[in-house]
């Protein structure tokens, strides 16, 4: 028999292999309740549209084509929102030239025919979650096909009254 080398590999002993490293903390996760219960509804001519994952997005229509999307994002932090424009502006009337100005004006101040405006709902500061995503869709993504906002929101609800939809804060 012949003895061990002092130079041989020492023997292993085969460890447990973890998903993610162990100086990484915990997972946060909030409890978010199924989309499906908790997403606005919208007055008429909008509709709600069926989802193949119904707890997790929601999606609503116009006649116009233009079209509302949420989605939970992954581990329950925040949900996400955005509006596409339909394909068509509306049309400039025949009229006097300061009138057609202004119809061009309010068309090149909307959101134009197919782009995208988003928005995040944080689900972790919300005390009243169906009211404050509502809110978001209601006052925030809706009038931006009438009028495009300088900024992205990321909404934090607070207690504090909301301002006006027709008031605009300062671009950023």
């Amino acid at each position: 028999m012949t003895e061990p080398d002092t130079f041989d590999r020492p023997g292993t002993t085969p460890t447990t292999r973890r998903r993610r490293p162990a100086f990484a903390g915990p997972h946060d996760e909030i409890d978010v309740p199924p989309l499906d219960h908790i997403a606005p509804t919208l007055d008429p001519p909008w509709r709600k549209e069926d989802t193949e994952t119904p707890d997790r997005t929601a999606a609503y229509a116009h006649p116009d084509r233009h079209r509302i999307g949420l989605r939970i994002q992954p581990r329950g932090l925040a949900i996400q929102t955005w509006i596409t424009a339909g394909p068509d502006l509306p049309p400039i009337p025949d009229g006097t030239p300061e009138e057609q100005a202004e119809a061009q004006a309010a068309n090149d101040a909307r959101l134009q025919p197919g782009r995208t405006w988003h928005a995040v709902l944080t689900t972790r500061t919300s005390k009243a979650l169906a009211a404050d995503l509502a809110d978001l869709v209601r006052n925030h993504l809706i009038p931006a096909l009438t009028r495009k906002p300088r900024h992205a929101i990321a909404s934090t609800p607070t207690d504090e009254p909301q301002p006006d939809a027709t008031t605009e804060g300062p671009a950023t």
